[in-house]
């Protein structure tokens, strides 16, 4: 599986954390929406899912699956500004 870097990288506070995370690679976020509370997974977490996962499988699409990524991170109340 291929890095893709994130044309603008992030950092979120995962749930539950006190640690703030950087996210730089698409592979970052893969490991991010894996770890996802399960009680807290919805339609903002399965358009991420599908977006990233398939932005790493393709190796296009790395700025659609941030944005995805982001809005779930920013509807979820864990992004970083």
């Amino acid at each position: 599986m291929s890095e893709l870097i994130l044309p603008t990288p992030m950092r979120i506070k995962p749930h539950g954390s006190d640690t703030i995370r950087d996210v730089a690679t698409l592979r970052d976020a893969s490991e991010i929406l894996i770890d996802w509370r399960q009680a807290k997974r919805g339609p903002f977490y399965q358009a991420a899912r599908e977006k990233v996962e398939a932005a790493l499988e393709t190796q296009r699409g790395a700025a659609e699956a941030q944005e995805a990524f982001a809005a779930l991170c920013s509807h979820a109340g864990v992004l970083v500004r």
